[in-house]
């Protein structure tokens, strides 16, 4: 049964925050070997496809988002031939390997910053963003991301430049053609080196308003549609110039990450993809910012549905580096395997491609990092009303001994308290955890072609505190159903009768379901084959 859909809309993608995965080299921090060194792990766990944090080289004023140098490795990562031993290795065990791209901003230390700031008529001056003061003050009211003015003063040439985030962190002008042209030759670089696609970075922010005029901030933050920072006409005409570099080359992919306010924005976030000339993906974080509730998840995932034109395809994600991983936002520790058990269920099994943050395989939840010990530095400046993002970054937990097999130092970042329970050699020992939950998912993914290809169609509003929806591809027909609650629950529904169950958190499986009708236990997710 052959699937015309891509390699990219099949598979399963996997985030790794290389700093936080695998310390290969005692120096406290997760490295590219380190990958390497797992990558028996990842074939087991059967992902399709690894996202890397950035790697490039950077003074790390955010956490590598800073980029001085977009091709060369950070030594803290390891060498460019590290990258390249990863890539190799990768594909051939059939894994994809995508990079973030940073397309907004670089390092202040990049060299084209440094000739761009060293004089008003170097031929660089207009890669970035430079105003002149409006008598006497910042060139208008602007405020960055976490506060505070996007203009930095600089007094070598008495004008200000523009960045939304740092001040060490200038935005790029990507009205002009003569940076788009290099930093298009860096995204070739990549190309020819044998990534398979990228991850881009606040896509939605590379082109302002361009008069720069001051705004009002209850216009800007409390209407979700004006944002003189971003969204803008002429990102979308970028994006299609990206997207022809990379179809040049075959089985490229790309997933934007669209900044947006809570509670999310799945129309924007859809307006970035489809007819082929856009983003092949692109993130709606709106399940981020969904309480724990069947309907309110079913309103999410449907409205994402609903925004898609008919070229653009869904992608799901519940945990990520910046807003925190799902373990934690779902229960404050009540019941919270059975549902982490759940909504793994239901990444795996939805239309659309599924995104797992390194670690969420084992139920890794947000750890405390005490103050004395935050790297991030909106932690350290805006503590304590934000902590910061470290919490969602600690290192992965490979095993029970000291740092839980992370290095054989202190690592940068607090290992979890919780490690000699909640770590990768336990797990894969348990039948019954979340582990071999994300491991069964994903072959079973893998194996039926209605999980990865098939049609979707919502069997209830979730009102009842049960989701349930079927996946079908000719004449095999998936039943998932999810219950939310804590409390058994009626389901009757004709697609299970004579379907057998293909995974559970509580039934046996291959057992057969002679009705259409049947007891959910609290916090069930079952998964049904029917092929009658």
């Amino acid at each position: 049964m052959n699937s015309p859909l891509k390699w990219w809309q099949q598979g399963v993608f996997y985030h790794i925050y290389p700093q936080s995965f695998k310390d290969s080299n005692a120096d406290g921090y997760g490295d590219i070997r380190g990958i390497i060194q797992q990558m028996d792990y990842l074939c087991e766990l059967g992902i399709d496809a690894i996202w890397l944090s950035p790697v490039y080289r950077s003074p790390m004023i955010d956490c590598g988002y800073d980029i001085s140098d977009y091709t060369q490795t950070d030594p803290i990562f390891g060498s460019i031939d590290d990258l390249k031993e990863l890539i190799t290795l990768a594909h051939g065990q059939g894994i994809r390997v995508i990079m973030d791209l940073v397309m907004n901003h670089t390092s202040d230390q990049h060299p084209w910053f440094k000739a761009s700031q060293s004089s008003k008529e170097n031929p660089m001056r207009d890669w970035y963003i430079w105003r002149k003061s409006f008598l006497g003050k910042r060139p208008n009211n602007w405020k960055t991301n976490f506060g505070g003015s996007v203009w930095q003063y600089d007094s070598h040439t008495d004008e200000y430049y523009y960045h939304s985030f740092f001040k060490e962190q200038p935005d790029l002008n990507w009205r002009n053609e003569s940076m788009k042209e290099a930093f298009f030759a860096y995204i070739t670089y990549w190309l020819e080196f044998g990534v398979d696609g990228f991850r881009l970075d606040v896509i939605n922010m590379l082109i302002k308003e361009e008069h720069f005029d001051s705004v009002s901030y209850w216009k800007k933050w409390m209407t979700s549609k004006y944002s003189p920072d971003r969204n803008q006409p002429e990102t979308y005409e970028i994006i299609r110039s990206f997207r022809k570099l990379l179809d040049s080359y075959p089985d490229k992919t790309s997933i934007g990450e669209i900044y947006v306010l809570p509670p999310g924005d799945a129309t924007l976030a859809a307006s970035f993809l489809g007819n082929n000339n856009l983003l092949h993906m692109a993130f709606d974080f709106s399940l981020f910012f969904t309480p724990w509730s069947a309907h309110l998840y079913n309103k999410v995932i449907q409205k994402w549905y609903r925004a898609l034109s008919p070229g653009g395809w869904p992608s799901f994600v519940l945990s990520n580096h910046d807003l925190g991983r799902y373990g934690s936002r779902i229960a404050l520790g009540i019941n919270r395997q059975a549902k982490i058990k759940i909504l793994a269920m239901l990444l795996l099994t939805l239309r659309g491609t599924p995104f797992i943050y390194y670690g969420d395989e084992i139920g890794l939840c947000n750890t405390h990092i005490p103050r004395k010990k935050i790297k991030d530095p909106y932690g350290r400046m805006l503590w304590p009303i934000y902590t910061g993002r470290d919490k969602y970054r600690t290192p992965m937990q490979w095993n029970n001994s000291a740092n839980a097999g992370f290095s054989a130092v202190d690592p940068f970042l607090p290992v979890s308290s919780n490690y000699k329970q909640v770590n990768v050699h336990s797990q894969r020992k348990d039948a019954l955890s979340i582990f071999t939950h994300y491991k069964r998912l994903i072959q079973l993914r893998k194996l039926y072609p209605s999980l990865h290809s098939g049609t979707i169609h919502f069997l209830s509003d979730g009102r009842n505190g049960i989701l349930s929806y079927t996946r079908k591809q000719e004449d095999e027909t998936c039943v998932i159903v999810l219950n939310f609650t804590f409390r058994s629950q009626k389901l009757v529904c004709e697609d299970i009768k004579k379907a057998l169950v293909l995974h559970s958190t509580h039934r046996i499986p291959q057992t057969l379901i002679a009705d259409t009708t049947i007891l959910l236990f609290p916090y069930e997710a079952t998964l049904f084959i029917n092929k009658g």
